[in-house]
């Protein structure tokens, strides 16, 4: 039985055509897309704007890029510019310009080293964000480091290995790319089983094993086994769980 060949759909200059299935999707200059999108490869090197849900092995966009509707992707690179209006799904995601997601992103690991606004929750194995973020739900995954180049704030972080810390010399440039005055966390709630935060406010912390460190503020710390806290750390109340 002979597999239908899937043709590829290039866009360039100013374009509009409809979604469907092809082999790859690449746009160079300004292309609109109404309907669904199935490829094996997209490739958004200008501006684009997706009217439907785009479902591809490999997603990457350098330009920027309008998807009203949901992407699922084994891998998603954002370069440039990406606005999503539902959510986002992957295996691995690495967002090194400016990413807005308006529903849930949900995957196994996401490097963060730009920016990004979830609206949603944040569910992924592991999340290695170095650069400023906004989640207004939970941010959950079992591994979780945080390097602070820009304020940052997130509604619940649960997890089990959780670490906090401010950016040094930025070797990524991101401390020019992100124009903000503070590097701090802001969270309601941060759970897990090991946590270390540096340069955060929080309501309240609960975990394991759990180090304060320079720079915190902390309304309540709640942990079952070790507390450590900086002197340049402020707790307004800590307590030993049995």
């Amino acid at each position: 039985m002979n597999q239908e060949t899937k043709e590829a759909l290039i866009l360039s200059g100013s374009s509009e055509t409809g979604g469907g299935s092809f082999s790859k999707v690449e746009i160079n200059g300004s292309g609109k897309i109404t309907g669904d999108v199935h490829c094996e490869s997209l490739e958004c090197n200008g501006s684009a704007k997706v009217y439907g849900n785009i479902t591809s092995e490999h997603t990457l966009i350098r330009g920027s890029m309008n998807i009203q509707g949901d992407l699922t992707s084994d891998k998603i690179e954002v370069q440039g510019n990406a606005d999503v209006s539902g959510q986002a799904a992957f295996r691995n995601m690495e967002i090194k310009g400016q990413a807005k997601v308006d529903q849930s992103l949900k995957g196994d690991h996401i490097l963060l080293e730009g920016m990004i606004k979830v609206k949603g929750d944040c569910e992924v194995e592991a999340a290695d964000l170095k650069g400023a973020f906004t989640i207004d739900g939970l941010l959950n995954s079992d591994r979780i480091t945080i390097e602070l180049h820009g304020k940052s704030k997130v509604k619940e972080i649960g997890g089990e290995t959780i670490t906090v810390k401010r950016s040094g010399p930025s070797i990524l440039n991101l401390d020019k790319f992100i124009k903000t005055w503070s590097k701090e966390l802001q969270a309601e709630l941060i759970e897990g089983d090991t946590i270390n935060l540096e340069y955060t406010k929080a309501k309240v912390v609960r975990g394991n094993n759990v180090e304060i460190g320079s720079g915190c503020q902390i309304e309540l710390v709640e942990y079952r086994n070790d507390l450590k806290v900086s002197e340049k750390a402020k707790v307004g109340k800590s307590v030993k769980l049995q």
